[in-house]
């Protein structure tokens, strides 16, 4: 009665839903469809307050995850700190090396970074005197491990040298970079990718167009029936020849090479503009360009109308620093202004 009377001292032109589903005056309903209309009402609350607590116990179990996982990265960081420095001992190729675990870390992403990320180590071949022991070369991974512990001093203005290694034993020196899965970490290091013979004329104070004439760069043809080979350094430079151009004798085997001196490059786009008034007859549009040892086959339809390639990309040449770079043109070539893009390290 208390309930009936409390419900009807609503508007009394309220309507209520009954159970069956019809309508009436709150005024008019009976005392069971009144019970019937709060029990729905109470259902419909108390599944309204589960389903709030069902998503309060998901929050909740989410957020206990989320502490789990953050307490195993802050476990995970805490024991790095601890072994960062743990000092290792090689035995690298029977000369004993000391260094830190950090050192051998830094180059992440690498197969030497996750050989001593400490997840391995009980897998690690040891000497008699328990030193993890490396089958490589010793003075050739010293360099290695010389160029980790100074990347790890090393500033945006001042980067770690890369290592000088000897044309004899580089194609050793590759194979262990690439082994190691170093070649990324220790190349990219070499600055950012630019026009490799401004950047060397820069490095060196010296003008563009004289890069031969100043011993930074010699450049051979195969035959010449252009320009003297003392004018040839000309089509290295900012805009290189104009109605001019370095050029093969017609008909004989076509191919140029750029020695550097003193720098090793990486390059990693080309560009090439062919003498107008020869291109149609005298100029290949296809060539095999050799990156040290490394080649690959390019082409670009040259013709009047396109002398220049613009910007050709060399995908296969990001590898590993080379002194010496060859084009073979399948026929002629008339080439006014030479470009390569890429980066540039001392030797």
């Amino acid at each position: 009665a208390a309930t009936a009377a409390m419900v009807a001292g609503g508007n009394a032109a309220a309507c209520g839903v009954l159970p069956s589903g019809g309508r009436t005056p709150l005024g008019s309903a009976s005392y069971e469809q009144l019970a019937g209309m709060v029990s729905i009402r109470l259902a419909q609350e108390r599944e309204k307050a589960a389903q709030r607590l069902r998503a309060i116990a998901a929050a909740e179990k989410g957020l206990d995850e989320r502490r789990v996982a953050l307490e195993e990265t802050e476990r995970k960081i805490a024991s790095f700190v601890e072994t960062a420095d743990e000092i290792i001992e090689l035995n690298v190729g029977g000369q004993m090396m000391s260094t830190t675990r950090a050192v051998l870390t830094s180059a992440e992403g690498s197969f030497l970074a996750g050989m001593f990320s400490g997840n391995f180590d009980a897998g690690h071949k040891r000497d008699k005197d328990g030193r993890i022991f490396l089958d490589v070369d010793p003075p050739l991974f010293a360099k290695i491990l010389s160029f980790l512990r100074l990347c790890r001093l090393a500033t945006p203005d001042c980067p770690a040298p890369l290592p000088y290694v000897a044309k004899e034993v580089r194609s050793e020196y590759d194979m262990m970079l690439k082994y190691f899965g170093l070649e990324a970490f220790m190349y990219d290091s070499a600055g950012t990718s630019s026009n490799i013979f401004q950047r060397i004329a820069e490095m060196t104070g010296t003008n563009q167009y004289r890069l031969q004439s100043n011993e930074l760069v010699k450049i051979t043809l195969s035959s010449t029936g252009g320009e003297p080979a003392t004018n040839h350094e000309k089509v290295l430079g900012e805009e290189g020849f104009h109605d001019r151009s370095i050029e093969n004798s017609y008909g004989a085997p076509g191919i140029i090479t750029i020695r550097f001196l003193k720098h090793r490059v990486r390059v990693e786009a080309m560009e090439l503009r062919a003498k107008t008034g020869d291109v149609a007859e005298h100029m290949s549009c296809t060539w095999e360009f050799f990156h040290g040892s490394e080649s690959m086959w390019m082409s670009f339809p040259f013709s009047v109308r396109q002398t220049c390639t613009g910007r050709l990309e060399t995908p296969r040449t990001r590898g590993c620093f080379v002194d010496e770079i060859t084009w073979r043109f399948v026929k002629d070539f008339c080439l006014e202004h030479i470009v390569l893009y890429g980066r540039v390290t001392e030797k």
